[in-house]
């Protein structure tokens, strides 16, 4: 209850105080807006030192020179050459089988006799009393025993014989001369000072610029009252003067907190026990420690394994009995003598062939020894050496010698400045009269401003459009609201943005033109003020979706 009679109270207030400043014999179906002598305001530029002035040290480097010297990388010596032994190929002969013997037979040999044999004794007969006679067999030695010789042939055996095929002999081996190396130190390189240039150190800071004075402005509800007894809603509305606060820039600063200088070293400085040589250098000379000598190895004789038979056993000789050859023959022997006459009987005798055999015997025969041709190399003449000359080796080194010392060079960088421009309240405004308006400027106005897909950048024919629109409504003091609208296409999120981003684009561009920012409100609705069916998920025309694109402006309350 307490809040409704504040609000009654506060209502009737402004109420009464906005009354006596309406309009006086006001004519119907006229527009009137509230004019109000506008604050003059001028514009001071401001200079703000954004960078100190400081000195800028540059180094001009140390310039050097390069000469050439000529050294000796290597003293004459002599290193000596092998002169190989000369070879000969001799040929000799090798015993692959000794000399031997061997038996030959001498076969036996047969001949023949003729012998008489009494086959039939001389016996008498009787002839009153004949003899008795029998016939009896008795053996014949037809070939009579005898012996053979058998031949036991010799026994050989193969045996390996090592040859000497190349005699042993002696060849030179050089002992290379040992070469050492002594390091020879020279200065190669002369050093000036190195000068560091430190630059200059700066410390950020800022300073808060005070570009538009705190004003106050006079604010319309945008609701009624709700216990307003008028017809005119616009007689129940609150009116408040609201402050509005000062505006300020933060421009970033830079102070000098050093300025530049400049520390010189020595171009070579090994007095803290360091490893700098101070452009000392050094190249390896070589030269020879111990000469060249020769030793003498011995080459060991090539030797060759050959087969050679050899004979173990002699040949011998064994006998073999060969047994007499008899033949059984028939006789007639007297048994009983006759006893009478005696008559003589002549022995009867019969021719047979004897075979006599000779028995075999042997005779030695010799076997001559086997040879083979062999070649085998001979050294002819020994290996030697001779001497060789080497000549010294000279080489190229380069020194750089300082020509000139480094040096500073200073320059001085100028302050930076930037000039900021601020607004100055010349002559204070006030509540003055009311003044007549086109009723049409009270309501939404279009300006036909065709915005490129996506961009808030004013093209020469939308400067155009405002200069000749909405400029001279401004001519009379007033103040304007600019709407920037989208169509539905696109997120909500993104057309909001968009549409801001056109509006500040065109009080933007007022402003340049010198109109005071406290005199334009801009508001970007996006999609949320479409003026047709083409909402998300329609489907629309092109033209349809143009007249939802659009910025337009109105006028509002005196400020």
């Amino acid at each position: 209850m307490k809040k409704v009679l504040l609000t009654i109270l506060s209502f009737v207030a402004c109420t009464a105080v906005f009354a006596q400043d309406l309009p006086t014999n006001p004519e119907p179906g006229k527009c009137y807006v509230r004019c109000v002598t506008p604050d003059v305001w001028v514009n001071q530029d401001v200079t703000v030192q954004v960078a100190p002035a400081y000195k800028k040290l540059s180094v001009v480097p140390a310039s050097y020179n390069t000469v050439t010297e000529e050294v000796i990388v290597q003293k004459a010596g002599t290193e000596l050459s092998v002169v190989p032994a000369k070879y000969e190929t001799q040929n000799f002969d090798v015993v692959v089988q000794e000399a031997s013997q061997k038996l030959e037979i001498i076969p036996s040999s047969v001949s023949y006799e003729e012998e008489t044999v009494v086959v039939q004794e001389a016996s008498q007969r009787l002839e009153v009393v004949p003899a008795v006679y029998e016939t009896r067999t008795f053996e014949v030695v037809t070939q009579p025993a005898t012996q053979r010789l058998e031949v036991i042939p010799a026994k050989y055996e193969t045996r390996e014989e090592t040859v000497v095929v190349q005699s042993a002999s002696q060849k030179l081996e050089v002992i290379p001369a040992v070469w050492g190396t002594q390091t020879i130190t020279y200065k190669k390189r002369e050093f000036g000072n190195t000068l560091k240039v430190v630059p200059a150190k700066f410390t950020s800071s800022y300073q808060v610029i005070e570009v538009k004075p705190a004003t106050a402005k006079w604010e319309m509800s945008d609701t009624p009252a709700a216990e307003c007894q008028s017809s005119d809603p616009n007689d129940c509305r609150y009116w408040c003067y609201k402050s509005v606060p000062a505006q300020n820039i933060t421009i970033n600063t830079t102070e000098l907190a050093s300025d530049a200088s400049v520390i010189t070293t020595p171009g070579c400085d090994n007095s803290n026990g360091g490893a700098d040589d101070c452009g000392m250098a050094t190249y390896t000379q070589k030269v020879i420690e111990t000469p060249a000598t020769t030793r003498v190895i011995d080459i060991p004789a090539v030797t060759k394994t050959v087969k050679k038979t050899v004979m173990v056993t002699p040949p011998t000789t064994r006998v073999i009995e060969v047994p007499a050859i008899t033949k059984t023959m028939e006789r007639v022997v007297m048994v009983t003598p006759p006893t009478t006459r005696v008559i003589d009987i002549p022995a009867v005798t019969k021719t047979v062939k004897k075979k006599i055999i000779t028995p075999e015997t042997t005779r030695v025969v010799a076997i001559p020894e086997v040879t083979q041709t062999m070649k085998r190399v001979v050294m002819s003449t020994p290996p030697t050496t001779r001497t060789i000359d080497i000549a010294e080796k000279r080489s190229t080194i380069k020194k750089t010698v300082l020509a000139s010392d480094a040096r500073v060079e200073e320059s001085v960088v100028p302050a930076v400045n930037k000039t900021v421009t601020k607004e100055v309240l010349q002559t204070k405004g006030g509540l003055t009269t009311w003044k007549e308006v086109d009723c049409k400027l009270v309501e939404y106005n279009d300006l036909n401003i065709n915005w490129n897909l996506g961009s808030a950048t004013l093209t020469p024919a939308a400067k155009a459009e405002i200069d000749a629109k909405l400029l001279p409504v401004l001519a009379d003091g007033v103040s304007v609201e600019i709407a920037s609208h989208t169509d539905s296409r696109g997120s909500k999120e993104s057309n909001r943005l968009l549409s801001e981003r056109r509006a500040q684009a065109v009080t933007n561009y007022l402003i340049s033109k010198g109109i005071n920012s406290s005199r334009i409100t801009s508001n970007g609705y996006g999609e949320s003020r479409l003026t047709n069916r083409c909402s998300d998920g329609v489907s629309c025309t092109e033209r349809e979706h143009l007249a939802n694109r659009r910025t337009q402006f109105r006028v509002i309350n005196s400020k």
